[in-house]
């Protein structure tokens, strides 16, 4: 496999210098509307805890509403925790007290974005929290799978963000590719 960082360096820099690319995205896991050129303001990546900082891809705010995407080069079974607690270290930075001393605690609407998957990567990332009171809630957010994406769904859609991992589609064929040139002109062929 290639270099997973490369991929994460690659998802934080469009996320930074092009975040308008992420509104097409958001979009279309979140089932939303938003005009392309809406404002975008990018949140802090990183949160302080007692145990030390986490650091998150990305947190947007586009008008009321927070936003939380994780890229993930690879499936991981806990990154449903790993979710939950970015989620939360996210909403405990924007709590807020109301007139009946109640803290009010909003969780971002969060995503992983699976530049790979296969048959085991869940469609929605799930938790059962169960509180000492016996109350239970269920965390569940939704997973993107980038490679089940055409490319012309990728146009139609405006998905832009996913272009630079469209590669890795072929990359199981890319030794066999290397040497065939019929396929490597199909390759190039279909990346013109």
């Amino acid at each position: 496999y290639m270099n997973n960082t490369i991929f994460d360096d690659v998802f934080r820099t469009m996320i930074e210098k092009m975040p308008y690319l992420a509104v097409p995205l958001i979009n279309e896991v979140f089932h939303t509307s938003y005009p392309e050129d809406v404002k975008i303001t990018q949140l802090r990546n990183e949160h302080q805890q007692e145990d030390g900082e986490i650091i998150t891809d990305s947190c947007l705010l586009i008008g009321r509403k927070m936003y939380h995407i994780e890229c993930q080069s690879t499936d991981d079974m806990t990154m449903v925790i790993r979710m939950i607690e970015y989620d939360f270290a996210i909403a405990l930075e924007d709590a807020s007290i109301n007139p009946d001393h109640m803290y009010e605690i909003q969780f971002p609407h969060s995503c992983v974005l699976y530049l790979r998957h296969n048959a085991n990567t869940p469609d929605t990332l799930k938790a059962k929290i169960l509180l000492p009171d016996e109350q239970a809630f269920y965390y569940q957010i939704p997973t993107v799978k980038v490679q089940n994406y055409t490319r012309d769904e990728i146009f139609r859609k405006r998905l832009l963000f996913f272009l630079p991992f469209y590669i890795l589609r072929y990359e199981k064929d890319l030794n066999n590719i290397e040497e065939n040139s019929s396929k490597l002109n199909a390759l190039v062929a279909e990346y013109t």
